[in-house]
């Protein structure tokens, strides 16, 4: 993966960069402990390729790699992807070239391959991370390189007829207007409503929750909504009923005091 040269240009461009790239480490994160939730590994990581190497960006878990430490591609045979049955390596792809790995290790459950499907998805996930991060960086050197000023090379003026009289009024021959808009775009994020992990457009629960049928935050809603309108229901069918019960136990209850 590219590294943008934040050392020049304004420091207002370098703070573009620096939150560019702040944002790519969160999401990141957010992935490793997604990684974690789904195949219940003792510890995962994505290392990215920085240079001539491959760094560890995010981890997640007490014996999980440290977060800039370089991974040893040596020590992976063959760079498959599940080196054994308690560990599993995906490559990340972006433009047929391997930019970096999603590792996971377990010290008890061995992984199957409904886990590597998981993490190929999520490996996907890091791939376009990494793409909205340089989109970002290219849009902001875009507006920030400054335009060239093109010369404008006024038009002779035509010779003014020789008036016999004053002019009436004199009159603005020419006006002009300029405004500039920026608009920053609004990233809305949707998330499931079992476990928080975000989804697309349109859906409410996320592909994991669904598969384990866990309902949603608004399925609980309306069933307990429902629970409400029966009793409410059943209180307003049987209320003259127990109104006159009530009443004809206190009336008892008044002859029996006055005897």
């Amino acid at each position: 993966m590219a590294v943008a040269d934040q050392g020049s240009g304004s420091p207002r461009l370098a703070d573009h960069f620096l939150n560019a790239r702040v944002e790519l480490y969160a999401c990141l994160q957010l992935l490793t402990d997604r990684a974690r939730f789904i195949t219940g590994a003792s510890w995962a990581a994505i290392a990215l390729l920085e240079g001539t190497e491959f760094v560890y960006c995010a981890a997640s878990g007490n014996s999980a790699p440290v977060i800039g430490s370089a991974l040893d591609i040596k020590t992976i045979p063959g760079l498959s992807l599940s080196t054994d049955r308690k560990s599993l390596l995906v490559r990340v792809i972006r433009e047929s070239k391997t930019v970096g790995f999603f590792q996971l290790a377990s010290d008890a459950a061995k992984f199957g391959e409904h886990d590597l499907q998981a993490i190929i998805r999520l490996s996907e996930m890091v791939s376009t991370a990494i793409d909205c991060m340089e989109a970002e960086q290219q849009s902001v050197t875009e507006h920030s390189t400054p335009a060239i000023p093109v010369a404008i090379t006024p038009s002779p003026k035509p010779v003014a007829p020789v008036l016999w009289h004053a002019p009436e009024s004199i009159t603005p021959e020419f006006s002009s207007q300029s405004s500039t808009q920026a608009q920053d775009s609004a990233i809305s994020v949707y998330t499931c409503e079992s476990c928080g992990f975000p989804v697309s457009h349109g859906r409410t629960i996320c592909f994991d929750c669904e598969e384990r049928n866990v309902p949603s935050a608004a399925t609980m809603v309306r069933l307990l909504s429902a629970r409400q309108k029966e009793e409410e229901g059943w209180f307003r069918a049987h209320g003259y009923t127990i109104a006159s019960l009530l009443v004809s136990a206190v009336a008892a209850a008044i002859i029996y005091w006055l005897r």
